[in-house]
């Protein structure tokens, strides 16, 4: 790396760094080194990039999101193909609304079929289509690779030992870390 681009890195990363100021104000200033702040933001930073890029990865495949695969995905797996509807909200961290709206898209589009929960009438199961299977195969090839070149590609095997050791850890300190999927059979 060139002193040029040392520059320009520090300059992008000082960009990143400072929206831990205007989220945290003071106590960013008085509490954390730029180590804290880079440490921080570079995570939220990276995590809306990849984000965007996943999802621009996936428009051409039939005009998917992340978080529609996110839906097809967990299906994909499923028993049956099927999951209860509020069962994929909570899997995925999303609002029951939220998930409405998807798999009203999704449903829309011939991937996805709801049908009353045969064992409890309240609820809905989602079933994944044929069509639906097919497409999660393409999407989720398409997201392998991006993950494969855009994340994977810049790290050494010791740098993604580290980042699995930390994001475990960090992801067992939180509160509700695994949903549990009930059987609706």
């Amino acid at each position: 790396m060139t002193a040029h681009d040392t520059r320009a890195e520090d300059g992008r990363m000082a960009a990143v760094t400072a929206r831990a100021g205007y989220m945290m104000g003071e106590n960013v200033d008085r509490a954390w080194s730029t180590e804290h702040a880079r440490a921080w933001e570079g995570f939220l930073e990276l995590s809306r990039q990849l984000r965007r890029e996943a999802d621009g990865v996936l428009e051409p495949v039939e005009g998917l999101t992340v978080s529609m695969l996110g839906v097809m995905g967990r299906l994909a797996r499923a028993d049956d193909l099927t999951l209860r509807q509020t069962d994929i909200a909570g899997a995925m961290g999303l609002s029951f609304s939220r998930v409405s709206r998807l798999i009203d898209t999704l449903e829309a589009r011939g991937l996805v079929e709801r049908r009353p929960c045969p064992s409890d009438g309240r609820a809905v199961n989602v079933t994944l289509t044929t069509a639906g299977q097919a497409l999660t195969r393409r999407a989720q090839d398409a997201v392998f690779a991006f993950v494969g070149e855009r994340f994977f590609a810049s790290l050494a095997a010791p740098e993604i030992a580290t980042l699995a050791d930390v994001f475990t850890r960090l992801i067992g300190r939180l509160d509700g870390a695994g949903a549990v999927l009930e059987d609706c059979g």
